[in-house]
């Protein structure tokens, strides 16, 4: 076998075992944590009203409604459950409402949001960068 091959191939060989290595490392770290029984209730409300639609959760979903990746840190669970039981009118709209929960239901989806809020995102979602007139670039 020629030199060059054998290059590649203990190339090859290595990289591919480092990536094994990094998959079978990332998939059972101790860093991943179970979801609590009242946040996965939470969860379900959350597929089954659709709020991915209108809201977005580590970067996917929509737009309109805003990413609720961070809002329990930005709200608390006050300010949440208030805004889930007696929903404002919502921005741009006249008369349209944000549905509104039952005290149960913005308990596990407060405790759903506050699992996000959880996990680290390496400070996901990013901040838009301000030039000196205020604007962002």
């Amino acid at each position: 076998m020629k030199l060059g091959l054998k290059i590649f191939v203990a190339v090859f060989l290595i990289s591919l075992a480092s990536f094994s290595w990094l998959i079978y490392y990332s998939t059972t770290s101790a860093k991943l944590q179970a979801i609590p029984l009242q946040a996965a209730k939470g969860k379900l409300l959350f597929q089954k009203k659709a709020c991915i639609e209108c809201h977005t959760v580590f970067g996917n979903g929509g737009y309109s409604g805003g990413d609720l990746t961070k809002v329990y840190g930005n709200l608390g669970k006050a300010g949440l459950r208030d805004y889930l039981t007696q929903p404002p009118i919502l921005q741009g709209a006249k008369q349209k409402r944000h549905d509104q929960l039952t005290l149960e239901d913005a308990d596990d989806l407060i405790e759903y949001l506050a699992f996000v809020f959880s996990i680290d995102t390496n400070n996901w979602p990013p901040q838009p960068i301000y030039n000196r007139n205020g604007q962002a670039r």
